[in-house]
């Protein structure tokens, strides 16, 4: 199964005005974990996404359709 490109996440980044180091920076993880989380190659802990979901006002649905079961 290959990787898929999670827009969602991407979009919100850049609807805040962050960029990847700027998003890192705040969710305390490098900026190479955040572009291997656009791109679907790695999945974020839970922690980890709920601090994103906040930060960037969206929920674990908008943000990680692929992982999130609802």
């Amino acid at each position: 199964m290959s990787a898929q490109k999670r827009v969602n996440l991407i979009t919100a980044r850049e609807a805040k005005g962050y960029s990847r180091p700027e998003l890192a920076k705040l969710a305390g993880v490098s900026f190479e974990h955040i572009k291997s989380l656009e791109y679907g190659r790695v999945n974020p802990s839970t922690s980890l996404m709920f601090k994103l979901c906040n930060i960037l006002d969206r929920s674990p649905e908008e943000l990680f359709k692929d992982i999130v079961c609802v």
